[in-house]
């Protein structure tokens, strides 16, 4: 392989946009492109919106739910022929095929990525798919984890030793993501907003309802709600928004690609998932300087500290959503502190520059293994 670039292919189910399909892409963007070739192969079609992968290095190769053993040694082919020397899964949703292919076709190094539970994992993972998952992460090279807690998880969920999984932390681009100025007058509105996919697992009804509380709460504060993003849900959010009193004072702008645009406009962020691995979003609004709201979820307080980082509300409960919302509102020396602490935990810990050393060190050190 000497004088060759390393190349890397990773399994997704598709190329939508996601905190997880945004994670590969940065390292596929980010990475030396002198050392590394970087693909990315879907599973599944992709619906609305895609991120941003170059086209000349994206395949397609569909295979339905369920056990195919045609398909899978189809996959193993392909990788075969790739001459891949690593290849990377990412979630169950490609665990299965992802690390089985690769074994197949001799890959030097298969990893599998661990991201947090998405909408259809979070209520419960049945007993013969998590009996599946040990027995396959036992025949990858690392595991790796977006944050410690899914590190810990991972060890004892599959009986792994500490040595076969790895933490490498998401980064945010600190020159894209950057506090802004916002100019607002004493009598300006206050507003509180979330960039996210419309999915079930992001309780956006929760930060209706909350925001809902909020404003009943403070009749006299002029105060407006934005949720940035699109999804199978957005018709049903905006439908369900339309109930409320303060529906007028609601935004459902649809998605963007330029989400920094947004943070600017807010004062606060609010997250308020049924369950997180490390949010993106979370730390995109870290980097611009905003106070978060979140969900008392472990993958948030794996890594968020109370009244530091974030106030805490518990999940599902809008009450106490009003209440974390009302504390910032009514103290702007709080906002305006915790926003400062954010920007400088990001520039320390959650440079995406770090992030991919990280990854470049992890991918150097299985190669010459």
């Amino acid at each position: 392989m000497k004088g060759e670039r390393i190349r890397v292919l990773h399994v997704l189910q598709t190329i939508g946009i996601g905190g997880m399909e945004k994670r590969v892409l940065r390292l596929c963007s980010g990475l030396d492109k002198a050392i590394y070739d970087i693909h990315a192969v879907s599973l599944r079609p992709t619906e609305g919106e895609k991120i941003d992968w170059p086209e000349e290095t994206h395949h397609f190769y569909p295979i339905e739910p369920g056990l195919n053993l045609g398909r899978l040694l189809g996959l193993s082919k392909f990788m075969r022929a790739g001459r891949y020397d690593i290849v990377h899964s990412h979630n169950w949703s490609t665990m299965l095929y992802g690390v089985l292919a690769g074994r197949l076709a001799k890959v030097p190094v298969v990893l599998h990525g661990e991201h947090g539970l998405n909408q259809d994992d979070w209520r419960g993972v049945s007993r013969k798919r998590e009996a599946a998952a040990t027995v396959i992460a036992h025949l990858t090279t690392r595991v790796v984890a977006v944050n410690e807690f899914i590190k810990h998880q991972a060890e004892e969920r599959w009986r792994l030793p500490q040595s076969r999984v790895v933490s490498i932390p998401n980064g945010v681009d600190l020159a894209r993501f950057l506090p802004r100025a916002r100019n607002r007058s004493v009598n300006s509105e206050w507003i509180v907003g979330t960039v996210a996919r419309f999915d079930p697992i992001k309780n956006l009804p929760c930060i209706i309802r909350g925001f809902d509380l909020f404003r009943r709460n403070n009749p006299l504060l002029k105060t407006r709600l934005v949720l940035v993003g699109d999804g199978p849900l957005k018709h049903e959010m905006q439908a369900f928004a339309a109930n409320f009193d303060c529906a007028k004072d609601i935004l459902f702008p649809g998605e963007t690609k330029n989400p920094e645009d947004w943070y600017s406009q807010f004062d606060a962020y609010i997250n308020g998932s049924f369950s997180e691995g490390m949010s993106n979003t979370i730390l995109e609004g870290m980097a611009c300087g905003l106070p978060i709201v979140a969900s008392d979820v472990p993958g948030n307080r794996a890594w968020l500290e109370e009244s530091v980082n974030a106030l805490f509300f518990e999940s599902d409960h809008p009450q106490d959503l009003a209440r974390c919302l009302t504390t910032l509102a009514g103290s702007p020396d709080l906002t305006r502190q915790m926003g400062e602490t954010n920007r400088r935990h990001v520039e320390v810990k959650y440079d995406n520059r770090e992030f991919l050393i990280r990854y470049h060190r992890l991918y150097q050190q299985l190669l010459g293994e």
